[in-house]
């Protein structure tokens, strides 16, 4: 995950732990049975919609963070390089050309046969990315590499026999 992402995911955890705790709490002063008077019910319905106008407030933050934060649909710009690689039962069809780091890339990838998981790795085996590729489709994702090195592509989407061969690798230059 990049370091976006990770402040993200944080976020919704931090967000969905507060939400945890208000909801234990809530149900907590609410046990027991007791009667209510005017004043009291008035009072109840008044706090029903405050809650209901937080929860409303906060999916709809959470829904506009979803869609401004995924790096799904970012333009590359006119400098990136465009890789475009094809998967087929049972290898990813990759250009033997370099990649330069520090320079956006434009994936665009396709699927002849069957549906792939499109997964790029560090030598290290830390996960970057992982895009779904369909049939028929062209999926584009762009990402900027920061460092050179070797990249392990591989797929997460159960194709077929030889799923687990289905390897390949891109070579990021300085």
């Amino acid at each position: 995950m990049g370091r976006t992402a990770t402040i993200i995911a944080v976020s919704y955890t931090i967000v969905c732990a507060v939400a945890i705790v208000l909801l234990a709490v809530i149900a907590a002063s609410t046990r027991g049975r007791r009667t209510l008077d005017e004043g009291a019910l008035e009072r109840l319905g008044e706090r029903e919609r405050t809650w209901f106008a937080i929860v409303v407030v906060l999916l709809v933050a959470l829904l506009f963070a979803t869609i401004f934060f995924t790096p799904y649909g970012r333009s590359a710009g006119p400098d990136a390089q465009v890789e475009k690689i094809e998967g087929l039962q049972f290898a990813w069809l990759v250009p033997g050309k370099p990649l330069e780091a520090g320079r956006p890339v434009e994936f665009r990838l396709t699927s002849r046969d069957v549906s792939h998981g499109f997964a790029v790795y560090t030598s290290r085996g830390r996960l970057l990315f992982q895009v779904q590729v369909t049939p028929g489709k062209t999926q584009t994702y762009v990402y900027t590499f920061k460092r050179p090195g070797t990249y392990k592509i591989i797929c997460l989407e159960y194709c077929g026999l030889d799923h687990a061969r289905m390897q390949s690798r891109l070579t990021v230059v300085k």
